[in-house]
């Protein structure tokens, strides 16, 4: 028999689609049925669609071609690429968070509620960056809490003498006056890149991570305006996002792009 090089491979691109795409249930129906003695036939019976039936035949045919690798072996590599699935799917999740006008057919958790969760939860950690800061004061006191709870709280602002005139007010004195126990960061002037005309970039990001484990990346500033009235759009993320966002800013502080507001 003349098997195609590749029928390893294609073999094993197949059983990730099937880990992917078939409902856990299914799945584990599947792998029972990949006994040690059994026969990799009629594998079609587990399909619900025309789509999936095609794949389940292909897996027919790819494990025909290669004897040599046994059920147990199959079932075992079904197990981890569902695994696998299952953990990239937790870390690559996305929910989207929205503050302004509603729609029944899209029912969205409000950016502000997000915020003042993550904040609320936090047991180890919460990492702020924001470009402006003021009001706000639910939010405030939500992280003069969490620090009373002996939560770490970094913030990384917007300075007004560091803005190129961008902004007049910064929320510095406030913040610090609110959450007095955390930590302050910026960006310094002499570390922005200048735009054709001359003047300075901001430090425009604005993000929340809480405990390295949940972040959200969205639009709003942490103000009155942003939080309660203004229309604000962000992603809730999770996991490794969450940990890579945190690590992130770790190193800015780290390579000195960003410095201590002492």
């Amino acid at each position: 028999m003349n098997i195609p090089a590749d029928a390893r491979l294609q073999l094993l691109r197949v059983l990730v689609e099937l880990a992917r795409e078939l409902p856990p249930d299914t799945l584990g129906a599947l792998m029972f049925a990949l006994d040690p003695g059994g026969a990799n036939q009629n594998l079609v019976r587990f399909a619900a669609t025309p789509t999936m039936r095609e794949k389940l035949r292909r897996l027919e045919e790819l494990c025909g071609l290669q004897p040599e690798i046994n059920n147990q072996a199959i079932s075992l590599a079904l197990r981890a690429a569902a695994e696998a699935a299952a953990a990239v799917g937790v870390d690559h999740r996305a929910e989207i968070a929205w503050t302004g006008p509603a729609t029944e057919a899209v029912p969205l958790r409000r950016v502000d509620q997000v915020i003042y969760d993550m904040v609320e939860t936090a047991k180890d950690e919460v990492l702020l960056v924001t470009y402006a800061a003021y009001k706000a004061e639910r939010a405030m006191k939500a992280l003069r809490d969490a620090t009373d709870r002996s939560v770490r709280v970094k913030l990384v602002i917007e300075l007004a003498q560091e803005s190129g005139g961008k902004i007049t007010f910064d929320g510095l004195q406030a913040f610090r006056t609110a959450v007095p126990s955390a930590q302050v960061f910026y960006w310094p002037l002499e570390r922005r890149k200048r735009s054709a005309s001359g003047s300075y970039g901001a430090m425009h990001a604005k993000c929340l991570v809480a405990d390295r484990n949940r972040a959200i990346v969205s639009s709003a500033n942490l103000t009155d305006y942003a939080l309660e009235a203004n229309m604000e759009l962000g992603l809730l993320v999770e996991r490794a996002v969450a940990v890579r966002l945190a690590e992130h800013f770790d190193q800015l502080i780290v390579r000195g792009e960003l410095m201590s507001a002492i």
